[in-house]
């Protein structure tokens, strides 16, 4: 293994330089990943301008790669060898409160704080937290002894590999917190990398009809939405939501609505809309912790049953359900994984997944190994 390490790290509000680190000697309990993708996530775009809230950061928490140095103790526990393939989970739980036991590791009471004296989630740790590399966008990735993976099949690109995490917030999102299945007519608010695995988490779970509603310039991923099994697009700029869903559906409306748009006043009130008479469902991933809504109908969520969920990532079942769908090949996920970039590349990386970069591109990839610009 090589001595030093060549990362990406964000040292600012929209600012990352290139540094090396000495690769430290791990404990008998931990491990080395090479990492050979790190997907960027939406939540990545929107924190990258955002000031730092502690010291600078590696970023990338949607990591796949190769094991190559594993304590005896780490291979003992794991159950895994050096040269095996995995895909990690972003959040480093406590492993023992209840919503671990579960899989639940996002609401784990351990993971609440990110910046404590001890690393709690990748991609959100600085780097004076030992032993430094605790983001996918480095060379090589730590792995600790409370860290949470999935094996991957050698047949699986890296690029669709690190799709697991998000097409894994699609189960979690549509299926599991929306109930999506047979007889069951679902809208997705928004064609993006997490609203095209509600896209694919729908289609396998056997939903009778996929909307999935963007606007204008959301034009060729709707195209990929339809390529992945939606039933019907719909560009909200250019035709009325209300009155396309009513003509899709004879006026019944959607059971399940999930918002991965805006999760504002703009999704939710056509969302509560358009869903049916009794019992829908809406689920509300999008959004700031700090949203409010004037107007907010309850009179409406009562007369109609509905039951309105917020959601936050995904838990290890939607992951591993994920990661069976990628590896079936049933599939066209090069739509979505198309877009890849060095560690040299990462500004502009973030900035094409946030569609102010590459054009085209909707879940980006970071090779830390990719040679470097010219």
């Amino acid at each position: 293994m090589a001595e030093s390490v060549r990362a990406a790290v964000k040292v600012g509000p929209a600012r990352t330089e290139i540094r090396e680190f000495v690769l430290p000697e791990i404990p008998e309990d931990g491990g080395w990943l090479h990492v050979e993708a790190a997907g960027i996530c939406g939540s990545d775009v929107s924190s990258y301008p955002q000031p730092l809230r502690g010291l600078p950061e590696i970023m990338g928490h949607e990591n796949v790669g190769q094991v190559v140095k594993l304590g005896r103790v780490a291979a003992q526990r794991w159950g895994i060898q050096e040269g095996d393939r995995i895909a990690l989970e972003e959040y480093l739980p406590c492993g023992h409160c209840e919503f671990c036991f579960r899989g639940d590791y996002r609401l784990c009471f351990g993971t609440d704080h990110h910046h404590t004296a001890n690393a709690s989630r990748y991609g959100h740790t600085p780097i004076d937290v030992a032993p430094t590399l605790w983001g996918g966008f480095s060379q090589y990735l730590y792995l600790p002894p409370n860290c949470k993976f999935h094996r991957v099949p050698s047949h699986v690109s890296s690029a669709e590999a690190a799709l697991a995490l998000p097409l894994g917030n699609g189960w979690e999102w549509a299926h599991v917190e929306g109930g999506v299945g047979p007889g069951k007519t679902i809208l997705i608010q928004g064609p993006g990398q997490q609203g095209q695995g509600c896209v694919i988490a729908s289609k396998v779970a056997g939903a009778d009809c996929i909307i999935v509603a963007g606007l204008t310039r959301d034009a060729r991923r709707l195209e990929v939405a339809r390529l992945l099994g939606a039933d019907h697009v719909i560009d909200v700029e250019r035709e009325d939501l209300r009155e396309r869903i009513a003509q899709i559906t004879a006026g019944r409306g959607v059971d399940v609505v999930v918002d991965t748009a805006a999760g504002n006043a703009s999704t939710v009130l056509p969302a509560l809309d358009v869903l049916s008479r009794k019992r829908g469902t809406l689920v509300i991933p999008a959004g700031s912790m700090n949203t409010t809504i004037d107007g907010f109908p309850i009179g409406l969520i009562k007369l109609k049953f509905l039951a309105v969920k917020a959601a936050r990532g995904h838990s290890y079942w939607s992951v591993a359900r994920a990661l069976h769908v990628i590896a079936s090949g049933r599939f066209p996920l090069h739509e979505l994984s198309a877009h890849q970039f060095g560690l040299d590349q990462v500004d502009w990386a973030i900035k094409s997944s946030g569609g102010q970069g590459e054009p085209g591109a909707i879940h980006v990839t970071v090779d830390p190994w990719k040679a470097t610009a010219a």
